[in-house]
């Protein structure tokens, strides 16, 4: 016949054969309380895990922070195969918090975070735990354990509405009952309402190990009629008022050795306190029971003992009770890290603890493994090194390493690594991996560095820094740095000519290379030889025309990466002896012809051989020419784009000049009466993209992408509806082949048409008054106009302007 231990019960075939149940109420979104605690499907709250847990099993608690609930444990594990509740670690503390420390209306019917009543065999381990009562209640149950647990603010009844929520404050744990071989190991107990840690009548065995209980409201720990009880390696500070610790009622056979206890003192948390005494041991606890080896640092008039009922200011005098033989009052210039309470490195405090007392574990509050302080003489026994309180101190060596991304022109994945190398104890060296898979830098020591770094690709790295001491001792630190996405090649341009007495033009260069560019061509469109550079983009280029007339000219870039990209822009070069034709209604119902030459205007009325009609002053070498209803009427005034800035200049009919930036440099102008309102929109044509925008007078952009990048942008109403059409001019491609107009309609179809040949310049306008546009062109050798009249059923004007 099998038995069964008390408080467990044999395994459900649903939960025999794992050995980890999942709790995820918050980086899950299938939690289920119905479910078997997968990873996959894990449970909404720890209490129903706890309901099923078997021995040897682990509640794997995950996500961050609040599991606002009390958890009644009523199940057990077994000797050497406990059930056990795991958070997590964050940065500095557990980042699980089981409870509710905050004054929320949920922590009002939660006096507890854990209930462990009855039961054995169980761990808590890796959680931050607080409530209103008792954050832990242990009661009649043994080989219980809390582990790297965080109690904080625990015992502290809310106030909801003018009514606290409990009557009384309450400790951070309560042991009570006939509980016994209890556990608290590696933890933080502090703020708590009374005492941190509270061990009642009937418990037995209580151990208290490498933790800290700093800041309670009255003393760190008080046992009560609870004999065995062993207090090592602790560290109690800054508890405000009663004794830091205290053995009351029949405690015997206590051990207290390797424990930092200070009296009360002034702090933040506790306003006045009221100073008791550091150590007390009641007259019935003295049997039995070993003090030694503490630091014991009394407030400033009070005892440091108080040892069955006699009084002792100091541990020299404490000696006389015939305890304490190692004890020394000094002060241990605690200091805060972090959450911690950290003793500097001194005599009598470092390598001066009992490693045999028991209770004493080999690592400290920080999980971290003693280790021998060189500087200092080994004072303690067994291996001699174990310091006092619970943190021990380490070899200072450290790193620190932070991370960014610093791209700059032809690095694209540059990152920029900063850090600190300090070495500790003996000398170190340093090794930085920038985890991207090349070589790491080994030649790092002590101080500060900065490193620029070209990282394999596009992508999250962490940065790894390693110190490494004479002695052994590693340090390491991480960082991460993200790179961004690498930008296209770009190429683009525009060409200036700033003086028209000659042909000479400028190459005014607003590429994008984000890698370092290995060659650019540059094709200036005439059949002279391209010009061609290596290891940067062009600055500075010019090149002079063999005639005036329009080029197409072509950048080509290629990268050290053998990306390549090129673009195309067309340069119209003005000669001496010519300038740009334009065409617009001048003071007359039909459309009227002239030229524009670094801003002077020369308009002709008579469509005849002759020298100007009229001229204007308007513009600078450089602007390309426009002509457009700026005001009300039916004459149109002139204007000009200035390309270098993407800048209309429109010039009104009382003198006034308006200027408004629209397009890119490079764009060429296409005005025309795109909204059929009375007046012309602004608009641009793109040639490197075939692009049009058209500026609307609600401040609105249309766009349409029409033509190939060597055409020249015509505007016109071809279908005479009153408003704009678009078009292209095509020059032909070799000397005396036809150009084509190629002119896009309403309805969507496409006409073209062939006028004049390769080198002429096209206009368009309406000239005999028929109510639509139509074209003609302008060539430059002979400064002669031809004007098509077909559309009228009449002969063309041909005619020259005078110079």
């Amino acid at each position: 016949m099998s038995s069964v231990v008390a408080g467990t019960s044999l395994p459900s075939a649903a939960h025999a054969e794992v050995s980890v149940l999942y709790v995820d109420n918050r980086t899950s979104a299938n939690c289920s309380d119905a479910g078997e605690g997968t990873q996959a499907q894990p449970y909404c709250t720890i209490q129903a895990a706890a309901d099923v847990a078997q021995p040897g099993q682990t509640v794997q608690i995950l996500g961050s922070w609040d599991y606002t609930e009390q958890v009644t444990v009523k199940r057990s594990g077994t000797e050497g195969r406990p059930i056990t509740f795991k958070g997590a670690w964050g940065f500095s503390q557990p980042s699980v918090m089981v409870g509710t420390n905050r004054q929320t209306p949920e922590s009002r019917g939660l006096p507890h975070a854990f209930v462990l009543s009855g039961v054995h065999d169980i761990v808590l381990s890796e959680l931050y735990l607080g409530s209103s009562q008792e954050a832990v209640l242990v009661q009649d149950s043994e080989r219980i354990v809390l582990d790297r647990d965080h109690v904080v603010a625990a015992g502290r009844p809310r106030v909801f509405d003018g009514v606290p929520n409990f009557p009384d404050p309450a400790p951070g744990v309560r042991i009570t009952g006939a509980s016994k071989g209890v556990t608290v190991s590696r933890s933080l107990v502090k703020l708590s309402g009374t005492a941190g840690l509270v061990v009642e009548a009937g418990a037995t065995g209580t151990v208290v190990t490498a933790s800290q209980l700093a800041e309670n409201k009255a003393g760190g720990l008080v046992a009560t009629d609870a004999p065995g009880t062993v207090v090592t390696g602790n560290t109690v500070t800054l508890n405000c008022q009663g004794d830091s610790v205290a053995l009351l009622g029949d405690s015997p056979r206590a051990t207290v050795e390797n424990n930092i206890v200070t009296g009360a003192a002034r702090s933040t948390t506790c306003g006045s306190p009221v100073p008791g005494t550091s150590l007390v041991v009641s007259a019935g606890s003295v049997a039995g029971t070993v003090v030694d080896y503490n630091v014991v640092y009394p407030a400033t008039g009070a005892a440091g003992y108080s040892w069955g009922g006699t009084a002792y200011l100091s541990a020299s005098q404490f000696r006389a009770s015939g305890q304490g033989e190692h004890d020394l009052s000094v002060d241990p210039r605690l200091s805060k890290s972090g959450e911690y309470f950290v003793p500097a490195a001194a005599e009598g405090v470092t390598d001066a603890a009992d490693a045999n007392a028991p209770g004493q574990l080999d690592t400290d509050l920080w999980g971290l493994a003693r280790v021998d302080d060189p500087n200092i003489a080994n004072q303690g026994t067994g291996v001699g090194y174990h310091d006092r309180g619970a943190v021990d101190t380490h070899d200072p060596i450290s790193v620190s390493v932070r991370s960014t991304d610093t791209p700059v022109d032809g690095r694209p994945l540059r990152g920029q690594i900063t850090g600190t190398v300090t070495p500790g104890w003996s000398s170190a060296g340093a090794t930085l991996d920038f985890g991207d898979g090349s070589a790491p830098l080994t030649s790092l020591g002590a101080g500060d560095f900065s490193v620029d770094h070209d990282f394999a690709g596009v992508g999250t790295y962490t940065v790894t820094l390693t110190a490494t001491s004479t002695a052994g001792v590693v340090r390491k630190a991480t960082s991460t740095v993200t790179t961004r996405r690498v930008d296209d090649l770009r190429a683009a341009f525009w060409v200036t000519q700033a003086d028209s007495t000659t042909t000479t033009v400028g190459f005014a260069d607003s590429s994008r290379s984000p890698w370092p560019v290995d060659r650019y061509t540059v094709d200036w469109g005439d059949g002279s030889p391209a010009s061609v550079g290596y290891g940067s983009l062009p600055t500075g280029l010019t090149h002079e025309y063999p005639t005036s007339g329009y080029f197409n000219v072509t950048l080509a870039i290629l990268d050290d990466h053998g990306r390549s990209v090129a673009a195309t822009n067309r340069s119209y070069v003005v000669g001496p002896t010519n300038g740009v034709p334009v065409a617009g209604r001048f003071g007359a119902p039909n459309s009227q012809v002239g030229l524009f030459h670094n801003g002077q205007w020369a308009i002709t009325y008579q469509k005849v051989t002759g020298r100007a009609s009229m001229g204007y002053l308007f513009g600078e070498p450089g602007d390309l020419p426009t002509v457009g209803q700026w005001d009300a009427g039916n004459s149109e005034q002139v204007g000009i784009y200035r390309s270098s800035t993407a800048t209309f200049g429109l010039k009104h009919a009382d003198y006034s000049v308006t200027a408004v930036p629209f397009g890119e440099p490079g764009d060429l102008p296409a005005v025309g009466a795109w909204d059929h309102n009375g007046h012309d929109q602004l608009a641009i044509y793109r040639p490197s993209s075939s692009l049009l925008a058209v500026r609307h007078d609600n401040g609105s952009v249309t766009t349409l992408r029409f033509g190939d990048p060597t055409d020249i942008p015509l505007v016109g109403d071809w279908d005479r509806t009153g408003h704009a059409q678009f078009g292209v001019f095509r020059p032909g491609r070799n000397p005396g082949d036809p150009n084509l107009f190629i002119l896009r309609h309403d309805n969507g179809t496409v006409s073209t048409a062939s006028y004049g040949v390769k080198g002429d310049l096209p206009v368009v306008g309406d000239w005999l008054r028929q109510g639509r546009a139509t074209f003609g062109i302008f060539r430059p050798s002979s400064r002669t106009f031809a004007l098509s009249n077909a559309y009228a059923g009449q002969a063309d004007s041909v005619f020259q302007i005078l110079g």
